[in-house]
This record gives C-alpha cells, sequence and structure tokens, in this order.
C-alpha cells in the first residue's frame, strides 16, 4: 500500500498539483473540480469511505481504512499502468465492483481486510449484483472486470487463501445483424419508439423559437441546437468546438469545381474540425453543399452574440487571473460600489420569486465568500448596500475556484480526454460560452463576470429531457407536440436523427461511422431507428423485404465464384466443345451432348424464389412453420452466419428436408442432449441455395468438386430439396428437359454404342429427378398459397397491407422529420429506376 501512496504523490507532483489532493480523503472529486488525473467534464466522485445504499442489491455501510487503503492502491495501479490517462469509467468500475466484495465479506464473515477475500466472496457478489440488475451483459461486463482485478492482484500474494475466480454469469452479444433481424421480426404495428427521433412539429418549433427569442442566452443556446440537428455532433463535441473551427477549401480541380457551378453550388469545400468524443480524435466534418448558408449563419451570429464573452476571459487571462472586474466598475474612483451599480454590469436577472434582485445579488455574494455587505439605511424602508472593489473582485475568483479546477494553468480551460492524453481549450476560443445563470430560463439571477462552456445538465432541462421535470424553453413559450404533449428532446436526439437520415438512404455501416466520427460500428443499431419506427416501416417493408432478399439471394450465386460452373456475374462460363467419332449425322450432332446438357440445366434461370416471389406476389405458406422461416424458405435467404442457418435448420427441418439431420436431431434431444444437438445443428449450418434446391456442402470455401451435377439430376449427397416457392415448377421443367434428351441420347446410342454411357447416366438422372419432382409437388400442396398484398390472417406481410390500405401512401401521417426523409429517400429511388428503365 505504501508503493502506491507514495506513486499517489508523484503522480500529483508530476501534476504540479502537490497538496490539492489528500490520500487519506473520504472522497475525492471527479469532474470539473479534479485535479491531475482526476479532472473531467462530467462532475462525479470517488467515494472510498463507505458503501452507498444506492448500489443495487446493498445497503449503506463503513468501509474500514484498511479495506480503503486497498481499493485506493489499485486505483492508483490502474493510473500508473495505464497507457495515457484512464477515463472515470476505467477508474469507476473496480471501485463498485471491490464494494461488493467487502459488502459481501463483511455481511458473511464480520473480517474488514482485504487478506480475507475468498473466491465464495467474489462469486457471491458476482451473483447478487446478477439478482439485483435487469440488464445481462451489463452484469457480465462487471463480472470480467472482477476477474481480471484478481488476475492482477493474485501476484502480490494479499489473500490468505488462493482465489481462482470465473465470470458466473457470461453474457456474449449475438452478432448485430442477428439481433436487428430478430427485433424486426418482433415488431408490433404500433410499436414506434419515435421518442427517439425529433418530431416535424418540435423541428419547427426550434425554428419558431428562433423569432421568439428574448434574449442573447437564448439566441446563442438555439443556435446550438440548430447545428447539432444539422450535423448530429455529441454534446462535447458541441461543448469543445472553437470558435475558428469553420474550414474552407476552395475546390481546385477543374472537373469537381465545374460540376458545383452546374449544380449551383458553392465551388468551396466547408468543413468543421473539431475533436471528436469515444476515441474518435481530431477530425473534419465536411457538410453538405446546400447546408452551407446555415452554417455560416449559424457561426456568424454566434461569433457577434459571444463577443463581449471572450473578451472578459481574455481580460482575464491577461491580467493573469487577478483583475475579474468589468472596466466600469474597475474605473469608479470610490472604492465601495453600491449593489445598484452592479446590474447589468456584473450581474442582472429578475430576482427570483420575490422579484428582489439586490437579495439575490447578496446572497451569492454570501454564498461564495462569505462577504457581508456594508448597510447604510436612506429612510426606515429603505438601505443601500455597498460592496469593495476587491470583495467584487474576490466573488468572481471564488465563483471559479468553488465550481471548476481553477489551480494555475487551469483557470478557465476545459480539459477532455483523447485516447489517453489531454487536450485543452481556453475558453475564450470556445464557440458556445456564456455566464452562470444564464441557462435559468426565467434568468432569476445571472453573474456576467463567471464566463462558462454549456452545461450539459441545463441543456438537458432546456430541451425538457430532464429527469426532475425543470421547466423547458418549449414549456416557457408554450410549445407543444400536436397532440398537446410536452416537446422533449434529449441532448443526444439530434444524432440520432441524422444517422437515421444515413441509415434509410442506404449508406454502408462503415460509412455512417466515418460520417458520424465513430470508431466502432456496431455502434451504428443503437442509432438506425428507423429499422424500428412503424411510421415508414409499414410503408415500404414489402418493397424492402423483396428487393434486398433478391439481391441477397443473386449474391448468395455468385459470392467469391463459390460455383466454378458460373462466372462473376452469375452465367454460364463457356465450355469447350470437345468433338466426338464421326457417325451418320451432321457435324452439329458430333457436339458432346452430354456436356451440353449439364451446362444447358445448370443454366440459371428466373425461376429463383425471390424471382417467383416477386413475379406472383405470392408465397407459399406452411403453417407449421414461424412467420420469420416461411419468408426465407420461400425466397432462399437463409442468413449468412452459422447461427442464422442453424436457427433456420431448427425450425425448418421435415421428413422432406434434411431427413437424416432432423432424425439426429431429435434423437440427442429426446436424450436430453440439448448442448450436443445445438452443436450438431451448428455442424451443418451449411445451405446455399441454388437454380434448383440447395447445396448442404461449404461451397463458399471449397467450391463444389462435382461441377454442380445435382442441377442436371444426378445424385449428390450434398443436394436437398428447399421447398422454396417455384420449386416444383422448376422441377418439372427440369424434368421435361431431361425427358427430351434421353430421347435424343436413345437414338445416338442406337447409331453409336460410345453413347450408352451417357444414356445410362442420363436416364439415372431421370429417376432422381422424377422423385424430386414428387416431393416438391407433395411439399408444396401441403401450403397454402396466399397474396402478399391481400390482408390474409396467414399473409406475413398481412398487418402492413392492412396498415398501408388504412393510412395511404406513407403509412400514417408524417410524424418524425425521419419520416419525411424516407418519404423523399423513396421518391428518390422511384424517379431513378424509372429513369434507368426509360433509359433501357
Amino acid at each position: 500500500m505504501d508503493k502506491y501512496k507514495t506513486k499517489f504523490h508523484e503522480r500529483l507532483a508530476a501534476y504540479n498539483a502537490e497538496g490539492q489532493l489528500d490520500w487519506d480523503a473520504g472522497s475525492w472529486h471527479f469532474g470539473e473540480k479534479g485535479v491531475a488525473w482526476l479532472k473531467e467534464t462530467k462532475d462525479h466522485g470517488f467515494k472510498w469511505d463507505e458503501v452507498s445504499s444506492c448500489v443495487k442489491g446493498l445497503t449503506k455501510m463503513k468501509i474500514s481504512k484498511d479495506f480503503q487503503y486497498f481499493m485506493r492502491a489499485y486505483h492508483m495501479h490502474q493510473v500508473v499502468t495505464s497507457r495515457g490517462l484512464p477515463s472515470g469509467s476505467t477508474l469507476d468500475k473496480p471501485l463498485q465492483i471491490m464494494k461488493r466484495w467487502y459488502w459481501e465479506m463483511v455481511t458473511q464473515t464480520g473480517q474488514t481486510h482485504p487478506m480475507y477475500l475468498t473466491a465464495d466472496i467474489i462469486h457471491a457478489a458476482m451473483d447478487r449484483h446478477k439478482e439485483s440488475s435487469k440488464s445481462a451483459p451489463n452484469v457480465s461486463d462487471y463480472c470480467d472486470v472482477a476477474v481480471n482485478i484478481i488476475k492482477v492482484l493474485r501476484q502480490y500474494d494479499l489473500f490468505m487463501v488462493n482465489i481462482e475466480v470465473e465470470n458466473k454469469h457470461p453474457s456474449r452479444n449475438a452478432s448485430v445483424k442477428t439481433k436487428a433481424t430478430k427485433k424486426a421480426a418482433d415488431l408490433s404495428p404500433d410499436d414506434t419508439p419515435d421518442q427517439k427521433l425529433i418530431s416535424i412539429r418540435a423541428f419547427m418549433a426550434v425554428i419558431e423559437l428562433m423569432a421568439l427569442a428574448e434574449n442573447d442566452y437564448q439566441r446563442i443556446f438555439y443556435n446550438m441546437l440548430l447545428l447539432c440537428i444539422i450535423c448530429g455532433f455529441r454534446f462535447q463535441e458541441v461543448m469543445s468546438m472553437n470558435m475558428d473551427s469553420l474550414v474552407k477549401r476552395e475546390i481546385t480541380e477543374e472537373s469537381k469545381r465545374q460540376h458545383a457551378i452546374d449544380q449551383g453550388w458553392p465551388t468551396y469545400k466547408l468543413g468543421i474540425e473539431y475533436l471528436g468524443a469515444k476515441k474518435a480524435g481530431w477530425r473534419i466534418h465536411w457538410l453538405a453543399p446546400t447546408s452551407y448558408p446555415v452554417v455560416e449563419m449559424i457561426y456568424k451570429q454566434v461569433e457577434e452574440l459571444t463577443a463581449g464573452f471572450r473578451e472578459t476571459v481574455k481580460g482575464y487571462r491577461d491580467s493573469n487571473f487577478t483583475n475579474f472586474l468589468p472596466r466600469k466598475i474597475y474605473e469608479l474612483q470610490d472604492e465601495w460600489i453600491e449593489q445598484s451599480e452592479l446590474q447589468d454590469i456584473m450581474f442582472s436577472g429578475t430576482g427570483g420569486a420575490r422579484n428582489d434582485f439586490g437579495a439575490s445579488l447578496r446572497s451569492s455574494i454570501s454564498k461564495f465568500t462569505g462577504h457581508e455587505p456594508k448597510v447604510i439605511p436612506v429612510h426606515k424602508q429603505k438601505y443601500n448596500w455597498y460592496y469593495t472593489k476587491e470583495q467584487l473582485n474576490d466573488y468572481v475568483f471564488q465563483r471559479y475556484a468553488k465550481t471548476k479546477n481553477f489551480t494555475k494553468g487551469h483557470q478557465c480551460v476545459l480539459s477532455l480526454k483523447d485516447g489517453g492524453d489531454w487536450e485543452h481549450f481556453n475558453y475564450e476560443d470556445l464557440m458556445f460560452i456564456m455566464p452562470e445563470g444564464a441557462f435559468g430560463i426565467n434568468r432569476d439571477f445571472v453573474s456576467l463576470q463567471s464566463i462558462v462552456p454549456l452545461d450539459e445538465h441545463s441543456v438537458e432541462a432546456w430541451l425538457g429531457g430532464s429527469v426532475d421535470g425543470r421547466q423547458s424553453i418549449f414549456d416557457y413559450f408554450n410549445l407543444f407536440e400536436d397532440d398537446g404533449s410536452r416537446i422533449k428532446l434529449k441532448k443526444h436526439v439530434p444524432r440520432h436523427n441524422i444517422n437515421t437520415f444515413l441509415a434509410i438512404a442506404g449508406v454502408t455501416d462503415h460509412i455512417q461511422a466515418i460520417l458520424m466520427g465513430r470508431v466502432d460500428i456496431t455502434q451504428n443499431k443503437h442509432y438506425q431507428h428507423q429499422a424500428e419506427s412503424q411510421s415508414y416501416q409499414t410503408a415500404a417493408l414489402a418493397i424492402n423485404m423483396l428487393e434486398k432478399a433478391y439481391d441477397e439471394s443473386k449474391k448468395a450465386l455468385t459470392k467469391e465464384n463459390q460455383l466454378s460452373l458460373f462466372d462473376a456475374d452469375g452465367e454460364p462460363e463457356p465450355r469447350p466443345e470437345p468433338s466426338v467419332p464421326a457417325v451418320q449425322e451432321p457435324p452439329r450432332t458430333e457436339v458432346s451432348l452430354r456436356m451440353s446438357a449439364l451446362a444447358k440445366s445448370a443454366m440459371p434461370t428466373k425461376n429463383t424464389g425471390v424471382a417467383n416471389v416477386k413475379a406472383s406476389t405470392s408465397m407459399a405458406i406452411n403453417p407449421k412453420l414461424s412467420m420469420e422461416h416461411n419468408l426465407k424458405q420461400n425466397m432462399q435467404t437463409f442468413g449468412e452466419t452459422t447461427a442464422e442457418v442453424a436457427h433456420y435448420m431448427e425450425g425448418a427441418m421435415s421428413d422432406k428436408f434434411l431427413p437424416d439431420l432432423k432424425a439426429a436431431h431429435g434423437k440427442l434431444v429426446a436424450q436430453g442432449m440439448a448442448e450436443k444437438a445445438k452443436e450438431l445443428l451448428e455442424r451443418h449450418a451449411k445451405l446455399h441455395p441454388l437454380g434448383f434446391g440447395g447445396c448442404t456442402r461449404d461451397v463458399a470455401r471449397w467450391g463444389c468438386p462435382h461441377a454442380v451435377k445435382c442441377q442436371s439430376g444426378l445424385p449428390c449427397g450434398y443436394f436437398t430439396l428447399t421447398g422454396r416457392l417455384g420449386e416444383a415448377e422448376e422441377a418439372s421443367r427440369r424434368l421435361a428437359i431431361k425427358q427430351a434428351e434421353i430421347i435424343d441420347l436413345r437414338k445416338l446410342a442406337e447409331a453409336a454404342p460410345n453413347f450408352k454411357l451417357a444414356l445410362e447416366e442420363q436416364e439415372e438422372a431421370l429417376i432422381v429427378l422424377e422423385a424430386l419432382e414428387a416431393d416438391a409437388i407433395e411439399t408444396q400442396s401441403a401450403k397454402k398459397l396466399v397474396d402478399l398484398m391481400s390482408e390474409d390472417k396467414d399473409n406475413p406481410l398481412g398487418r402492413i397491407m392492412a396498415r398501408i390500405n388504412e393510412q395511404m401512401l406513407i403509412g400514417k401521417t408524417p410524424k418524425t422529420l425521419a419520416d419525411l426523409f424516407f418519404i423523399e429517400q423513396k421518391r428518390l429511388e422511384r424517379d431513378a429506376a424509372q429513369k434507368e428503365t426509360n433509359n433501357g
């Protein structure tokens, strides 16, 4: 413990913060008032001396000094061994975990020293955490951290017994696509989480606010909100944005410049340089040309509105933070200043519910400095209150010192972590700054000399998203949603909105991540609410599903040129035409009809699952299968991952489809060997759609060694019928072709005995095709053919069609900006498709 206490003091010295933090303090502040490595934009802290009753599953409990030192030591171990600067959550998780260990240890054994920790205690803490939490992945994450802590601590031989622990509650996330697919399948037509998007009415209210603004503070806020809506920035990114962050670059390439002129766009590129959160680093957000005028207007207005605030902070820095008085006060000859002279110079406001500005002023000065005014009565009911310039100067200093880290080198500086390193921003360089108190809706009391960056909690309150129900700016101006409810926007909603637009437009996950300044593309799923919003999902789900399935089915046949019979475009590769000995037939009959038959039978046709569904707007529904399995079976879209294909096989296996696998799987399940049954499915989870039937071999990896002979009717152990729509017709078509080929081969065999082998082979194929046709017809006859455009209860799209018919063109009256964007996107896609058709 002494080793890390020494590290603690060394680290403070490295930050020139000796004496500013006490090793034995009951808590360490972590946030804007934090020092050294404990400085961040969000205010919180590390409480060492007690377990809070707020921790789920635990009751309040004091923590012994020994265990406190144990936790502090591990905290410092993280600090000194981390590359760069660890984040607040990285430092806080181990503390919360160790508190759970302590509570469990004291409750079970009565011991308070960490050496009495055991594996049973740590596992009991995991179990209690699991019982009291609704989030399995969150608990699993904490359990993983607990296991890693023990691995680190085991080398120091701190415990009386050897501790070996494991994550008792693992919860691994499935793939993003799988989760999204299952979530979409479970959607209810009435489930529309539009609260995560900006409604049309809310957006119009934001525009109205620009005209309704009563003061410069509101105008600054509205410009910030409008910029977020346009660009989708995170709050931290906007908070740290510099006033000179607008990047303007002339287009020098002649062709691009001419294109911009032809489109009526500016001949320059405009972007915003900012520090991306979540390790995104410094980057430039390039804007769409149509947004240039609005963004340039925002920058111009904000610069004008905040110019005075910047000059104020620059004055502080020029005086080395010794003079905080405005010139009008500083230049007064009298040392004593009457409080009324300070109004609209150092302070402003309404005076609160009592409408007593003087009382608010005196209360604030007393709160931060303890200075009391000199009182001089004017008459019985009137008094004058005086403060010295020194007291007023001290007030501004103390207000900063008690709310921010105002030590030397940190005065009026916003510090953020970027990938473990500090990035510092002077207040006067920031784009959005204003005086303390300016975010009060009624501005009861504003300290004009205390200039600070935007406050996260106040922004939430102004947007109506505050949990404490504070009056929002929309409430203040009596602006409501169309149904009369409150307008409520979370500060992250504009970002959700932009990402939703990108997803609707079909922008890929990688490009979305680039445009949104996101390092991890799997985070896109948190923003793509259009996949869940029934407002526009119902309007086009049918066409989207069919088009997507068609594209995927087409790619499945050509992916990585998995079938050597086909080229990259899905067309038959040119085949050599070997000659055979001359016979009495014309030269044309000398060509190997066997090879021609193979090539012809394997040639792809429009009779695919997706093509049949699109052409007939129908599906053959098996009542024993789920909606998901019926859709996949009809269109041959079985999935790309092993888990997806295994899931499909489990639900679709029958006496006609993979009967051997079904029998083996059923036997394992009957014997109570569910895990082995699952492994069996995953081991055989290979199902590649073909023009006729499907292949259960991993042809994507190993290719087809038999030149796709199954497509001509020759037997293959990897071939199976899939039960898709049109498969019976395809079997009949191929059977008719085969019958005609055999007639020709019999004639050839009579004239040339060397054709007998080919004849025998094709006759065998004929028998196979006859059996396959019988099976396909039997399978299809047991199904119900439903019209996808009907409201039939068995129609997988029936609910959607009912809603479309009820709500006309777009599903329902557009409610969100994303609805409007979706409609416009569909119009663009439709027009482009029509144009392409006309040109063709």
